[in-house]
């Protein structure tokens, strides 16, 4: 039996300041989306000192970095959804919490893979776990 690890998937473009309101209550990051960038963007503008105004090229600047980031995302989110699908009839061990919140180690083996929002989770019988859960993938016993 051939076993391999999978490593947790890092999401590097997250931002790392977050207020309450955008906070992920399972990560603890924040993202933004295009809305939200017009939305600073235009406070930005508002808030600005008229005597010594931003260049127009830095905020185009900003939109290109801000759209290379977008296309980012997107990428890792396709990357993450072709391991979770590599990992169908394979089995995999990952971890869990129980209602006391302990962590603890389970093996099972893929059925499916749910992808919502741009994440990729593993259905493992009637279990559902993040892909970044997993520790450890082996081919699946006959």
């Amino acid at each position: 039996m051939s076993t391999s690890s999978v490593s947790s998937t890092t999401s590097y473009w997250k931002t790392p300041t977050t207020t309450a309101a955008d906070t992920d209550s399972t990560t603890g990051t924040s993202s933004l989306d295009f809305e939200d960038f017009v939305e600073l963007l235009a406070t930005e503008l508002k808030y600005q000192d008229p005597q010594d105004p931003v260049s127009s090229t830095e905020y185009v600047a900003q939109l290109a970095q801000f759209g290379a980031l977008d296309k980012l995302n997107t990428i890792g989110n396709s990357v993450d959804a072709y391991q979770a699908y590599d990992l169908i009839g394979k089995s995999v061990t990952y971890a869990t919490t129980d209602a006391s919140g302990a962590s603890t180690s389970a093996t099972g083996t893929v059925d499916s893979v749910t992808v919502k929002s741009g994440t990729a989770y593993l259905n493992i019988g009637s279990t559902q776990i993040a892909l970044s859960s997993v520790s450890q993938v082996a081919e699946a016993s006959s």
